[in-house]
């Protein structure tokens, strides 16, 4: 584990650090313009903007920027790494991937996670239509193992073979828990200045260990086995884009189940293994998304933002809004 005293040293980031911090991960910046934004330290109660934070290997990095329409960064790894980024406005983002010579287009996923191989270049440009809001894992998985004691099969299967192959590659998530620790991040991220580092390496495990359960999971669906069939996938995707389309909806899971072609009880079931949370469950979380929406950008009350997402009482909302974010929603600043 970090020492205090070594993980203070690293708790504090200024408008030049960012290019250190994604260092002591592994990660040499070559160029583009993320580089280049402010970069700050945790402020107490205010908001923090873009912070970065890195241990000895892992980093979390947490991008609340509006300045620009493009956002771009050239990299090279010096070691074998996993980076996984979650984007939380989800207006209109677009992300193409380089790692070496091979493109991967993210095709707006608004959850993905890329294996760079050491020596090779990482290059991405997201094209958002009104500023970005992400939060960033990037993880020397080998050494984050060793350096606990824990053997490599702890690892999911389909992640362990990428990284013995040290073959490049993409996958596109859905955020699940990994969204919901990344939103509580971005909502509480300037509240702890004297424990900044506490807190960072704390989230920073929790993401990593979302990440590795939510690969498990995908892992067990496309193997085909038990209750599941080889397409599983695709008719769960289905199921998610309804729910995405019109989350207002009060659900049926009667008509959510025929266009998954399965039983309602099957369907129950293989929607919380493959996106880690209940078919309510994730209706629940676009909804609060929307609220949240509503009080940073457009100024809602906490009443109006109530009934955007569907709560009979706003204090149930309360109750919910915090559960979801860590904060009271009377307290969220406007962005």
């Amino acid at each position: 584990m970090v020492s205090v005293m070594q993980m203070s040293e690293m708790s504090g980031v200024s408008d030049v650090d960012f290019r250190e911090a994604l260092n002591r991960t592994g990660m040499q910046v070559c160029g583009g313009n993320l580089a280049d934004i402010p970069w700050s330290a945790v402020a107490g109660g205010e908001s923090a903007g873009n912070v970065a934070w890195a241990g000895r290997d892992m980093g979390l990095f947490v991008v609340d920027w509006a300045d620009s329409r493009i956002i771009e960064l050239k990299t090279f790894a010096r070691k074998d790494l996993v980076v996984c980024s979650v984007v939380l406005n989800q207006d209109e983002v677009r992300t193409d991937f380089a790692i070496g010579d091979s493109h991967l287009d993210a095709n707006g996923a608004d959850m993905t996670m890329v294996f760079v191989p050491q020596d090779e270049h990482f290059h991405f440009v997201t094209s958002v239509s009104r500023g970005l809001k992400a939060v960033t894992i990037v993880v020397d998985v080998i050494s984050m193992l060793e350096a606990r004691g824990l053997p490599m099969a702890t690892l999911p299967e389909s992640l362990l073979h990428t990284i013995r192959g040290r073959k490049i590659s993409m996958e596109t998530l859905a955020p699940g828990h990994f969204g919901a620790i990344a939103r509580d991040v971005v909502a509480r991220r300037g509240m702890f200045p004297p424990l900044a580092p506490l807190y960072y390496e704390g989230k920073t495990f929790e993401l990593v260990s979302a990440l590795l359960s939510d690969i498990s999971r995908r892992d067990a669906l496309r193997a085909g086995s038990g209750a599941f069939d080889p397409d599983v996938l695709d008719r769960l995707g289905q199921v998610k884009q309804i729910i995405d389309r019109a989350p207002h909806r009060i659900l049926d899971v009667d008509d959510l189940a025929r266009a998954a072609a399965m039983n309602r009880t099957k369907l129950r079931s293989a929607f919380k293994q493959a996106y880690g949370t209940t078919l309510s469950g994730y209706r629940s979380a676009l909804m609060l998304q929307r609220a949240d929406r509503a009080l940073r950008q457009a100024g809602a009350s906490v009443k109006e933002a109530a009934r955007r997402a569907g709560y009979a009482t706003t204090s149930s909302f309360i109750v919910a809004y915090k559960r979801q974010y860590g904060v009271c929603p009377g307290g969220v600043p406007p962005d």
